[in-house]
């Protein structure tokens, strides 16, 4: 978050403070203009002096809120009350002095009274644009960020030139998940100011880096490495960012930039670990974890890894003793399922796998992508395939834009119970929507396509069905089965 000091996007415009409940009347004819002038010249001097004395207050207001300005500017906080709530006495309709009392109340933590302030300017002029982005930034440091998103877009509709409040408008997307509209409202604040601040520069690369345009974040992260050489969340960015594109010893240079700096930082030493994990250097990863560890005991992140590190060698009971270890603290914790999950399912340790899936959907029982997965396991395995069934059509109807790929998975389920009719056309409608969409369709479905006109003795459909898994490419190992059903049908 960025602080609240005052900055010149709070010097705000001064109204013209227009006399309120006045009427004139304008008679053109007879004896009607003739009262009229008489009534305007016999009450001439009581309305001349009223009129002096509403632009002498009017004058006092925004003397007295320039003052406060001046005051709010100098940090003087106590003196800056004292001018607002003075104008606010002699203009109770005064919707800079209610807006200013807000900011002053937010600079100072007073979140109520500040609400309260701002509210009330809004109440007063519903168009007051600062208002409006004063009343989202309290939201947005409150972590209110649906109420944030609404006052600020609000705000920015009225005054499309305040690149600020674009800026904090992304920030409020940003915090509420969305991630696009965040990306969206940054760059239109940065294309009418292009001189933001660095903060702004970096949390534009987060965005791009969250939505995968990781040529966009690299060019953001090295704009604030620009101004600031020493950003160490912009270098262990910018490193994450190589890694994930290939380039290995430029993301090993950024995080050792890291640890140049500040030898202590177990983020940038998870990241380096991460790196050579990624690279199967699994030496040079453990001891960078263990050191991580060393320095932190209370972050999972390097012992987790660490876990991975034994799994990835073999040694599983190792593996297994530092990720039951985390759970005995924790065992709901998400992160070291998942990771457990993964790493038993990469192995084809299917009995493992099935027992952390179990927990995962018990945890995350409306996750269709857990349940389709847990349900194919065990529909592969030939086991408890009434909850397979089960959990594949919850699947279905949590995540309908799935139903392709869970539709395979239902097929398969039909195949191991001997529906093999059922089966065919629960696999026929999953290949009929891949190709509605324009997606690829991967070996493994074709080879269950294959499998089940089989066992229905459709040779020559099998025989096609193999060929197109053959021809997809997507896992070397279906590629192998298809190409030796193919061998034994020649047969």
């Amino acid at each position: 978050m960025t602080n609240t000091s005052i900055c010149s996007d709070y010097i705000l415009r001064m109204r013209a403070f227009v006399p309120r409940n006045q009427t004139y009347f304008f008679r053109k004819t007879g004896m009607l203009l003739v009262a009229a002038i008489s009534t305007w010249l016999f009450l001439l001097p009581v309305n001349a002096e009223n009129a002096t004395a509403s632009q002498a207050q009017n004058l006092g207001v925004k003397q007295l809120i320039q003052e406060g300005l001046n005051f709010l500017i100098l940090e003087q906080g106590q003196k800056a009350e004292e001018c607002f709530l003075r104008a606010k006495t002699l203009d109770p309709y005064s919707e800079e002095a209610y807006n200013f009392l807000g900011l002053l109340y937010l600079q100072q933590g007073l979140f109520q009274k500040a609400e309260d302030m701002l509210k009330r300017a809004i109440a007063i002029e519903p168009l007051y644009a600062e208002a409006l982005r004063n009343l989202g930034k309290l939201y947005l440091q409150q972590e209110r960020f649906a109420e944030a998103t609404s006052y600020l877009r609000r705000a920015f509709t009225l005054d499309r030139s305040q690149a600020y409040t674009a800026y904090l408008l992304g920030m409020a997307h940003y915090f509420s998940g969305q991630v696009d509209k965040a990306v969206q409202a940054y760059e239109e604040a940065f294309s009418i100011d292009s001189h933001l601040p660095v903060e702004a520069h970096y949390n534009l690369g987060v965005a791009y880096h969250e939505s995968s345009r990781y040529l966009d974040a690299v060019h953001e992260y090295e704009a604030v490495l620009k101004a600031e050489p020493e950003h160490l969340n912009a270098l262990n960015n910018l490193g994450l960012v190589f890694s994930l594109i290939g380039e290995k010893d430029r993301a090993v240079d950024l995080f050792n930039r890291v640890l140049k700096i500040d030898a202590n930082n177990v983020k940038a030493r998870i990241n380096l670990g991460n790196v050579y994990l990624n690279t199967r250097d699994l030496i040079e990863a453990e001891k960078i974890y263990r050191s991580a560890i060393s320095l932190d005991a209370k972050d999972i992140s390097p012992r987790l890894n660490l876990g991975v590190v034994y799994f990835e060698r073999g040694e599983f009971d190792k593996a297994r003793t530092e990720w039951e270890t985390l759970l005995a603290s924790d065992p709901k914790n998400m992160k070291v399922l998942s990771v457990m999950a993964s790493a038993y399912l990469e192995k084809k340790q299917f009995d493992e796998a099935i027992r952390i899936f179990k927990q995962l959907v018990e945890l995350m029982p409306e996750n269709g992508s857990i349940a389709n997965t847990l349900g194919y396991l065990l529909a592969d395995r030939n086991k408890e395939l009434d909850l397979a069934q089960k959990l594949i059509e919850k699947a279905i109807e949590i995540e309908p834009m799935n139903r392709a790929t869970y539709l395979d998975s239902l097929a398969w389920v039909y195949y191991r119970r001997g529906n093999y009719s059922e089966a065919r056309q629960q696999q026929e409608k999953a290949i009929k929507i891949f190709r509605l969409g324009h997606e690829a369709i991967s070996s493994e479905v074709h080879l269950h396509l294959g499998r089940i006109c089989e066992k229905m003795n459709e040779k020559e459909l099998a025989i096609k069905s193999y060929q197109a898994a053959v021809k997809s490419n997507s896992d070397p190992e279906i590629v192998k089965c298809a190409s030796e059903s193919l061998e034994l049908l020649a047969k």
